[in-house]
């Protein structure tokens, strides 16, 4: 099931850098390229374009004249399906200018090894660095055990100790790769910015908290405006 998705998204990048021709390596011009799971998509916000990535790339749009985004998030995806994915992505021809990722989440619940974790991360960023200039912005994980689904039924895996064991692994991670980290763990789950539907996936509010969490580093990487106020107005 997890190749089939992959080769579906796979695809679908063929598409989306075939319409478009080479990509403008001008400061006017980005592609922009989001790795992670069913968040990325934009599961739980109403509509899906509701979702943290698609408001990132309407906020840079509004100081960047063109923003390609490519969206490579896969539901239930964990680190080693965003590794293949990527890599499937860059042997398709995709250069991106900035890359957001978001992985780990999927692996804790899982039970994954965090040890494991950390090499296939690593694997991600070195490919990032050796076949792309792109500006990596990675985030890290917030405590698991206070999402509504957790919180109502602990889970066996999903404790506070094997969350900041993968936090360490990003953040160590990050600084040997230069990738920007957003600090999702520095702030505490907030109820109302979690879907009812499921408890566990972030709702419209909580997909705009996370996409502000990620401009808020984003834009002083790419050398934008704090306040999010540009060429076509309007605040993030």
């Amino acid at each position: 099931m997890r190749h089939k998705s992959l080769w579906a998204a796979v695809s679908l990048l063929g598409l989306a850098l075939g319409s478009g021709g080479c990509a403008s390596r001008v400061p006017s011009s980005i592609v922009y390229a989001a790795l992670g799971a069913s968040d990325a998509v934009g599961v739980g916000a109403v509509p899906l374009k509701n979702g943290y990535v698609w408001l990132i790339r309407d906020s840079l749009e509004r100081e960047i004249e063109t923003v390609r985004l490519i969206n490579l998030g896969v539901p239930a995806a964990d680190v080693r399906g965003i590794e293949d994915l990527l890599g499937l992505a860059l042997e398709a021809g995709l250069r991106p200018d900035l890359v957001t990722l978001w992985a780990g989440t999927n692996d804790v619940i899982a039970g994954g090894d965090p040890k494991k974790f950390a090499r296939r991360l690593e694997s991600i960023l070195q490919r990032l660095e050796d076949e792309t200039d792109a500006t990596v912005v990675i985030a890290d994980l917030p405590d698991l055990t206070q999402i509504p689904r957790f919180a109502a039924e602990p889970d066996e895996f999903v404790t506070r100790a094997r969350v900041q064991a993968f936090n360490r692994a990003i953040h160590r991670l990050a600084e040997e790769y230069d990738a920007q980290l957003v600090p999702m763990a520095a702030s505490p789950v907030v109820r109302e910015c979690v879907s009812d539907a499921d408890g566990f996936h972030p709702n419209n509010r909580g997909h705009e908290k996370i996409a502000e969490t990620f401009l808020s580093v984003i834009r002083p990487a790419l050398g934008l405006k704090a306040s999010g106020k540009g060429r076509r107005g309007g605040a993030s």
